[in-house]
């Protein structure tokens, strides 16, 4: 699995991570999906100890070309989250 391309970052209000966005990946077979991911901070005692993206799990779904995927993903996220993406 390889991540062929990050969307643009959105902000979700109202999410324990506000930050999100969706990312396109090259499947081993050759095929497309997309995932969402949260950015996440984690701190001790005021100091950072782990930042960076997390990934929410995905539909399962698998695309022929990343152009289908993206649009699906765009689709998906807007739907989700009642923003235009």
């Amino acid at each position: 699995m390889q991540v062929v391309k990050e969307l643009e970052i959105v902000e979700i209000p109202d999410a324990i991570h506000p930050r999100r966005r969706m990312v396109l990946i090259q499947r081993g077979d050759g095929f497309y999906a997309y995932a969402e991911q949260y950015y996440y901070t984690s701190r001790y005692d005021g100091a950072i100890i782990a930042e960076g993206w997390a990934w929410l799990p995905t539909d399962g779904s698998i695309y022929e070309n990343p152009q289908a995927a993206e649009a699906e993903a765009r689709r998906e996220f807007s739907g989700r989250h009642g923003v235009a993406y």
